[in-house]
Parts: structure tokens; sequence; C-alpha cells
């Protein structure tokens, strides 16, 4: 891969690292990426538009419990807007890296609505969790793809919760 640098070139890169790194690193640099996500469209789309208070409800976690926020939603998230959206799209479009990883994004996406700065918010990160998923799943296979993408998702939860 030598010659001029391109950005298809580098999410190549990334996409093959992705999919070869130890499951640690992987998690790690996953977890992280998707606070850099949140961060960075927070402070693109959440200032020019203004994060009102009701955006953020810091009593809906209590009001849904904690096992349902960092266990059974975040499953049932993963199940669906990562396997089950790729796997369909997959097959529609088999040869095809990008556009189950955007349908992927606007389904996990458009399930996290409170707020269209919160909703941004979920597109990216549901970009980051669909691109790692499935440069995970072409390398690694499914279960691992699933139950990490699910533990990143689960924690993230589980941070959002405590906080």
């Amino acid at each position: 891969m030598k010659g001029k640098f391109t950005t298809g070139r580098l999410l190549k890169r990334w996409r093959i690292a992705l999919g070869c790194m130890p499951w640690w690193k992987f998690a790690a640099l996953v977890f992280v990426a998707t606070f850099a996500v949140k961060t960075i469209a927070i402070l693109l789309f959440g200032i020019t538009t203004g994060i009102e208070d009701e955006d953020v409800d810091p009593e809906r976690a209590r009001r849904i419990g904690w096992f349902i926020a960092v266990v059974v939603v975040p499953l049932l998230e993963t199940l669906i807007a990562q396997a089950l959206v790729i796997w369909l799209v997959h097959k529609a479009l088999p040869k095809s890296f990008w556009w189950p990883v955007i349908f992927s994004a606007a389904v996990f996406g458009g399930g996290h609505q409170q707020s269209p700065v919160y909703l941004v918010c979920m597109l990216f990160v549901g970009l980051v969790w669909a691109f790692a998923y499935q440069s995970r799943f072409e390398r690694q296979g499914f279960g691992q793809a699933f139950w990490l993408i699910f533990l990143i998702h689960a924690s993230n939860n589980a941070i959002a919760f405590i906080l």
C-alpha cells in the first residue's frame, strides 16, 4: 500500500488492525474512540444548537433501572443494530463494507431520539461501533465481534448510569 495517502487507505488499515489486534486492545481502543466521538459531536453540534437541560436526563437511568440500562438494552441494541442489521444488509450487498456500517449506525442513532444533539452523537457512536463490529467480524467471527461490542456498550452505559 505504498503511494499517496488517502482516507480510504487509512480506513482500510484500521479495518485490518481492528480485526487482528488482541481483544483487550480492541475493547480499549473502541471504548476510548466512543468517548472521543461523543465529545467531538457535542462540541460540533451541541454548542451550535445549544444543549438544553432536557437533553440530559439524570433520572432516566434510575427510572429504567441499572440492569435494564447496563445489560438488557446494550444486549438488544447490539443484537439488533449491529448484528442483525449488518447481517441483513450484507446479505443484500455482499461485497460492501460501508453500506452495512451506515445502515447499522442509522438504526442505532434512530433509536436514541431524546434530543437532536443526542441523536447526532449516537449516530456517530453507531458509526464507530458498526465499523468496529464489521472489522472484527471479518477476521474473528460473530462471537468475538458481538460480545466485545456488547461489553463496550454495557461499560459505556454503566459509566453514564453512575454519572
